[in-house]
């Protein structure tokens, strides 16, 4: 009985535990140099989708509540490993926004947008 009791417990914790967890991110890829202007745009959406997400887990929210009901510590866990993965994130989409600017993105987007409307108005 105390054996089961205790596996319970212990079971509790680590799904607590591994909750608290956050996706976190890698600052600067080797890949970085090689990324297109879209590739750019598309990652730089998801990490400020990603920094919702964690904004919406963290501070007095529904997870941390049920982290107070069921096991307190954890909602320092929760708060430590959101407060990491959103300072990854942001240093990310630093990198993010020197490459866009590195390789002329705003530009080529401007150029692009530019021809657009010439053909539209040769239509």
């Amino acid at each position: 009985m105390i054996k089961n009791l205790f596996k319970i417990i212990l079971l509790s914790f680590v799904l607590v535990a591994s909750s608290c967890s956050h996706r976190k991110v890698t600052v600067n890829r080797v890949s970085d140099m090689h990324m297109s202007c879209d590739e750019i745009m598309i990652e730089s959406r998801q990490l400020e989708d990603m920094l919702q997400e964690i904004d919406g887990k963290t501070g007095m929210s529904g997870r941390n509540v049920g982290m107070a009901l069921l096991f307190w510590p954890g909602i320092f866990v929760n708060e430590m490993s959101g407060n990491e993965a959103a300072k990854l994130a942001n240093d990310r989409l630093a990198v993010l926004t020197r490459l866009y600017g590195k390789n002329s993105c705003g530009q080529k987007n401007s150029n692009n947008e530019k021809q657009n409307k010439v053909e539209e108005d040769k239509s």
